[in-house]
Formats: C-alpha cells, sequence, structure tokens
C-alpha cells in the first residue's frame, strides 16, 4: 500500500519533532507539577507568551475552546500563583484583559530555553551537509506556509539562518 507523500512527510515531522522534545518535555513538566498548574493553565500562559500582548479573557476562551467561565477561573488561579495580571479593559469596563507577569514569562522562557538548547544540540551533531540540506528546507517551508498557519510564530521565514 502506497503512502500519500503528505502523511509520509507528517510521519518524518512526527519524528523530528519527537527527537527534539526528548528529555525537554520531562523537565519541563516537572516545573509545572511543582506549581501544581493544570494543563489549562499551562496553555494560557503560553498562549499569552506566543501571543507577546494582553488578550481580553473572551478571547483566552475562544483560543482555548473552553467557555469564558472557565477561561475566567483558570486566569483566577494564575493571578493568585503570580503568573498573569487581569485588568479592566480601558474601553470595555465589562471586559477584562489577561497578560503575563514576569513570572509568567520566566516561565514560558524556561520551556522554550529547554527546547532551544535541545534543537541547538541536535543541530549540531548533524553532518555539515545534511545541516545545510534541511536548513534550506525548513526556510522554504517556512515560506511557503500561509499566513493563518503561521500566526504566533516566533521566527519568520527570512530569520531562520539567526533565529534560536
Amino acid at each position: 500500500m502506497d503512502v500519500a507523500p503528505e502523511e509520509d512527510l507528517a510521519d518524518v515531522f512526527d519524528t523530528l519533532i519527537g527527537i527534539l522534545h526528548r528529555g525537554c518535555d520531562a523537565d519541563v513538566l516537572d516545573v509545572f507539577v511543582s506549581m501544581d498548574l493544570t494543563l489549562t493553565q499551562v496553555r494560557v500562559v503560553f498562549m499569552l507568551a506566543m501571543h507577546g500582548s494582553e488578550l481580553p479573557i473572551n478571547v483566552v476562551a475562544e483560543r482555548l475552546n473552553v467557555s469564558v467561565a472557565t477561561a475566567g477561573r483558570t486566569v483566577d488561579r494564575l493571578v493568585t500563583l503570580g503568573m498573569v495580571d487581569r485588568r479592566e479593559d480601558p474601553d470595555d469596563r465589562r471586559s477584562k484583559l489577561v497578560s503575563l507577569t514576569a513570572e509568567g514569562v520566566r516561565l514560558a522562557d524556561t520551556q522554550r530555553e529547554g527546547m532551544r538548547e535541545r534543537i541547538r544540540t541536535f543541530s549540531r551533531a548533524l553532518p555539515a551537509d545534511v545541516a545545510d540540506g534541511l536548513r534550506e528546507a525548513v526556510a522554504a517551508a517556512i515560506a511557503a506556509t500561509p499566513e493563518h498557519l503561521r500566526a504566533g510564530a516566533a521566527c519568520s521565514p527570512d530569520q531562520v539562518r539567526t533565529c534560536s
């Protein structure tokens, strides 16, 4: 039975992502467990970190596919833990805006730095010709990716060589 090219590519990416995550997940999960964070709370922290600025609670709820009440309770707990700030929207007093505190940024940065270090280790282990070919292929794939799929990406296609 033949495998469709996109399924074969998905399998290759799945394997690569597994290799890159190996060893990082346990460290990151240990931090979350030690802080007694739920998966939804972690998702809020990472979503706000990726977004880079404050968001209304209803947008947080939409992006996480949870109710506004659930998002509100999640934010309440994160405020208590010092991970996020919540303030009234000056344009709509009924709406609350949520942003990361320095502690929330630190948590997200810790996870990202662990992943970046794993990627650097992986990259340094590749033969130069393979690394060059992979860099070119990934840069081309990023450039060809529709904008709606790139939303929230940390690196633009022209930063592939410099962004870590």
